[in-house]
């Protein structure tokens, strides 16, 4: 019977052999990747699943939709099973994702989560595809809604006994989900503080007070996959990647005496995996910026002294570069190194002029850079470059 070489092709899909799962298809439809006449809707069903299958593993997003869309409609006039039938949905949702349209995919993973808390599917079944979601909804920005997806998928993976490998995955995209929701209200607080000549607004005390219990969470978080993924022995580079990430949730939540110890270990443990000298150039970057706001100056000239030596190594671009020695500029005119400082300045400016970037804050950097030299050179007592220096900042 034709359902059974279809369950077969089936089978033989999700075993990994594609091309094999293609060829026993192509036999039933007559030579073309199409169902033959006269199937049973679930039937029919069925065979779509597998061109959408196959569309999808070979990248055909576009072609893996409309399949799981015909299938969803078969399924529904055939009365499938329904924790299946949710299970159609995901796939749509998958699919959907892959071609960008993640309004729809929302939409359809929406659907699929309902229909498998409707039917009580299995733990496992249902922790596969809020995991799916949870990365569609992150990859379309949506932060918020990802880290509650990514949450009960923690949930899920406790209940359905998961190892502690896959806990610590879990638990480190939701601090992820939960690291860039939270950049966006960083970013306007350090904005607010900045403003000179005018009072922070009321709402600003809110919202930091709000920053300062996500931040921490944030940080538990981290700390979480950082002992799971030890436990479970995980590959060194995404121990890596979670002490990276908590070295950085330390900072910007303002403990600046964690930043600097936990930047110190990611350091430490990046040179013992002896990684490529661009990242390490940034990590030392990094770790500048924390003794800096501790006010160990001395120490985050250093760091950024090593940050450049690294980073030019690695054959940083001009706009890396320019970062790193504006900052240690600001330490050293901090220090009324005058000379030093100016000489870092220029370099930053001149770097950040040559780079022909084009992103949003290329304007914003090259007006920086010119107002602080000049305001440095004029510090200085070197009014008339320092004044040329300020209005060419004025006229970017």
């Amino acid at each position: 019977m034709a359902h059974e070489k279809i369950n077969a092709a089936l089978e033989a899909f999700y075993s990994g052999d594609t091309a094999g799962a293609e060829i026993a298809l192509k036999e039933i439809g007559g030579g073309k990747l199409e169902p033959p006449t006269g199937l049973q809707p679930l039937d029919e069903a069925a065979f779509y699943e597998g061109i959408g299958g196959i569309a999808l593993a070979r990248e055909d997003a576009k072609v893996a939709a409309e399949a799981f869309r015909k299938m969803i409609e078969l399924e529904t006039k055939g009365e499938a099973d329904a924790n299946g039938h949710a299970t159609s949905w995901s796939k749509l949702g998958e699919a959907l994702a892959k071609t960008d349209a993640l309004d729809e995919a929302i939409e359809a993973f929406d659907k699929a989560v309902a229909m498998k808390k409707d039917c009580a599917a299995p733990t496992a079944s249902t922790l596969n595809l809020v995991y799916k979601y949870a990365e569609c909804l992150f990859h379309g920005g949506k932060y918020k809604e990802a880290g509650e997806q990514f949450g009960n998928a923690v949930e899920l993976a406790k209940d359905a006994g998961a190892d502690d490998a896959t806990l610590a995955t879990l638990v480190l995209y939701q601090a992820e989900s939960l690291k860039h929701k939270i950049a966006p209200m960083l970013a306007s607080v350090r904005i607010q503080k900045g403003m000179e000549g005018m009072a922070p607004p009321p709402q600003l005390a809110v919202l930091e007070k709000q920053l300062e219990a996500e931040s921490a969470e944030g940080i538990e978080l981290y700390r979480r996959a950082k002992e799971l993924a030890e436990k479970a022995k995980m590959p060194q580079g995404f121990q890596l990647q979670i002490q990276r990430s908590m070295s950085e949730a330390y900072h910007d939540a303002g403990r600046y005496v964690k930043g600097v110890m936990q930047r110190k270990k990611l350091i430490k443990m990046a040179e013992e995996q002896k990684i490529k000298p661009l990242e390490l150039g940034f990590m030392y970057h990094g770790l500048g910026e924390s003794q800096r706001e501790m006010g160990q100056v001395p120490e985050a000239i250093e760091s950024y002294r090593k940050s450049l030596t690294l980073k030019e190594k690695g054959e940083a671009d001009k706009v890396s570069l320019g970062k790193t020695w504006y900052s240690m500029g600001e330490c050293l005119a901090g220090g009324n190194k005058w000379d030093a400082a100016i000489d870092a300045f220029t370099k930053a400016r001149d770097l950040e002029e040559s780079s022909e970037a084009e992103d949003e804050n290329h304007k914003a950097r090259r007006k920086k850079y010119w107002n602080t030299l000049g305001l440095a050179l004029q510090a200085h007592g070197k009014q008339d470059e320092g004044k040329a220096a300020i209005e060419k900042a004025e006229s970017i």
